[in-house]
This record gives C-alpha cells, sequence and structure tokens, in this order.
C-alpha cells in the first residue's frame, strides 16, 4: 500500500512555464498534454493503491487572514492556463485519478492534512510529488517527497545538504529567512546559512528567540527587532490540518482506475 499525493499547479504550471511560445491555443494545449502525460507518469512510476490531485481552490485563505500582504506579489496564473484546468481535471478523472481543492484553504494545508490522516490510519508510505520546499519539514520515516522532473527523491540527505538544517527544523528554517515571492517576511538579512547557522546551534525557534539578545551584530538587532514578525512568520509557514476534505480513502482508491500504462 502507498499513497500517492501530487501537488497538481507545482505540477502544471512548471510544466507550462517550460513551454515556448506566447500564451496561445497552441501553447495551452502542449500543457494539457503533457501535464496529463506526467500526472499520468508519476502513477506508472509510484503505482500506489490510493492517490489524489490536489489544487488550490484560489481566494482567500486563513494566511490572508492571518497577514493581509500575504502572497500579495506572487505572479498570477495566466488566465489561459487558468480557463484550461477543468479540462486537465477532466483528463485526471479519465485516468480514475481522484481531485480535490478546497476552500479557504491550501493545496499545501490539504496535502498535509492528508498525509496526516494517512500516517494516523496506517504505517505505509505516502508519497508527496512536489517541489515545494515546504514540505520538506513533513519528512519523516513514512512520510517520502519526490521531485518528479529530476526523477529523485528529497530526503534527510537531500534537506541537510541543500538547507543545512534537519527536516524537523526545516519549519523554522522557512520561518527565519522569509519568503518574498510568498510575502513572508522573516527577519532582513537572514538568509538561508545564517538560518541554519542560528538552528544549529540553538536547535529550534523557541530557543532562537529566547536567546536573541545573545547573538551579535546587524542580525542579532534584526533578530531583537523582528520577533513579532518571526513568529507570524511561522504560522504562515505551517499547514493547517483540520479543515474537513470530504474524502474516504475508498474514493481515492486506484483499484477501479484506468491502467496508467494504457
Amino acid at each position: 500500500m502507498a499513497l500517492l499525493i501530487l501537488d497538481a499547479l507545482n505540477i502544471i504550471r512548471r510544466i507550462h512555464e517550460a513551454v515556448p511560445g506566447l500564451e496561445d491555443d497552441a501553447k495551452i494545449a502542449d500543457t494539457l498534454a503533457s501535464s496529463l502525460a506526467s500526472f499520468k507518469r508519476a502513477l506508472k512510476t509510484h503505482n500506489p493503491t490510493h492517490a489524489v490531485a490536489v489544487f488550490d481552490h484560489g481566494g482567500r485563505t486563513w494566511k490572508h487572514d492571518l497577514y493581509a500582504p500575504y502572497q500579495a506579489h506572487r505572479k498570477p496564473m495566466p488566465q489561459p492556463l487558468r480557463e484550461a484546468l477543468p479540462a486537465i481535471q477532466h483528463g485526471l478523472q479519465n485516468l480514475g485519478l481522484h481531485s480535490i481543492a478546497i476552500e479557504g484553504i491550501e493545496a499545501d494545508d490539504a496535502i498535509a492534512t492528508l498525509a496526516e490522516k494517512w500516517c494516523a490510519a496506517n504505517s505505509q508510505r505516502v508519497i508527496i510529488v512536489s517541489t515545494d520546499k515546504d514540505f520538506l519539514q513533513l519528512l519523516n520515516d513514512q512520510v517520502c517527497i519526490y521531485d518528479h522532473f529530476k526523477s529523485t527523491w528529497r530526503d534527510e540527505a537531500y534537506v541537510l545538504e541543500k538547507f543545512g538544517v534537519k527536516p524537523a527544523q526545516m519549519g523554522d528554517l522557512l520561518a527565519l529567512m522569509g519568503d518574498a515571492v510568498d510575502g513572508i517576511p522573516g527577519v532582513p538579512k537572514v538568509g538561508s546559512k545564517t538560518a541554519a547557522g542560528l538552528l544549529r546551534i540553538h536547535g529550534h525557534l523557541d530557543r532562537v528567540i529566547s536567546n536573541a539578545d545573545k547573538v551579535e551584530g546587524q542580525v542579532g538587532a534584526n533578530l531583537r527587532q523582528g520577533i513579532e514578525m518571526l513568529r507570524l512568520s511561522r504560522k504562515l509557514v505551517s499547514f493547517k490540518t483540520d479543515t474537513p476534505l470530504g474524502l474516504t480513502w475508498r474514493m481515492i482508491s486506484m483499484q477501479h482506475r484506468v491502467d496508467a500504462s494504457d
């Protein structure tokens, strides 16, 4: 048994950006064909017993209520691609792949919720297909992350090499360094290396904050001045996992799906 969770828009948008040309019908057709081929390949590669494609619903989420500038400067999805999403979702149905989009939360939240509930129900693997670094904080012995485009696993060794911390520290690291694309403030002048250094010394964010007076130089000054925004940033990089998804395991079972090799 295994649960395959596909971060749908992460896959689709990366494919769309890689397709050359203007935002016209031809580009959309290429995106549609390549996206469905990628989903089909993922099913064949991982051969899961259960699978679901998770989309963003769009609109405001709890994170916007928490912090108004959240994602305010994020590049919007091209309108032709947005209009093509129903066709892609219909194609997923033809593969026997269930898809969801939950109002009020992000796809990230729904994915984290699915992983949490699956792990609570049994001891089999969860495979999250995404290149979003936020999911690295979910890594453990049961939850795996797969880079579909490089055909590689993003495991603990990857996190240590790439970010200099353990997966359990990724949420704290993301809060410290912030994210300009998503509008997460973090601490000014603190990048991934500085954030990793602080976490190697102190272990976790609460201890970084409680020892802020011992951090020297401009980093220390920024840290002490920005503690309130740092705590907010930590919430913004977390996942909301208490929203009902309206799913049963039977609904996302692949027992009766169209064979991915067809």
